[in-house]
């Protein structure tokens, strides 16, 4: 069966299948040393080495279109089968908070999960080290040095 690239602007509603919704990642061997003191580690199931990112304030998940915002960092999923797994161009954000960092679902086609909890669009969820992620049928991992908590002097 020979599928077709469609236009710019599609995105396939194409998310649906249960069993992956439960499924874990453990087949990638967790390097802490490699993740950036300010930044974060990302596995994605199915691949053999984790991308290594450090990006100012927030960082989109999503598929490369010609018309890309120079203001934002994207994560183009494309490569790793993001359209086949029901990615939207801009299906996800993830940005700092005061305590580290927080994720955004961006009303995508095919929706996100983490911890096997499906995200309001467009909410703000603290995102802990070590979340398990769902955007569409593509599993993640988010792993990151989570900031040391202030001591407050009374």
């Amino acid at each position: 069966m020979d599928l077709q690239h469609p236009g710019p602007t599609a995105t396939t509603r194409n998310a649906e299948i249960p069993e992956m919704a439960s499924a874990r990642i453990t087949e990638a061997p967790i390097e802490d040393a490699l993740i950036p003191e300010d930044g974060i580690a990302i596995y994605v199931a199915g691949t053999s080495k984790p991308v290594y990112l450090r990006f100012d304030k927030e960082l989109v998940f999503g598929r490369a279109s010609d018309g890309k915002s120079e203001e934002e960092t994207l994560l183009d999923l494309s490569e790793l089968g993001g359209y086949q797994m029901g990615i939207s161009r801009r299906h996800a954000r993830i940005r700092r908070s005061e305590d580290g960092y927080e994720i955004l679902d961006l009303a995508s086609t095919n929706g996100s999960w983490m911890n096997d909890e499906r995200l309001v669009p467009n909410k703000a969820y603290p995102l802990a080290s070590g979340a398990q992620l769902r955007f569409a049928r593509m599993r993640l991992l988010v792993l990151y040095h989570p900031k040391p908590k202030k001591k407050s002097h009374e």
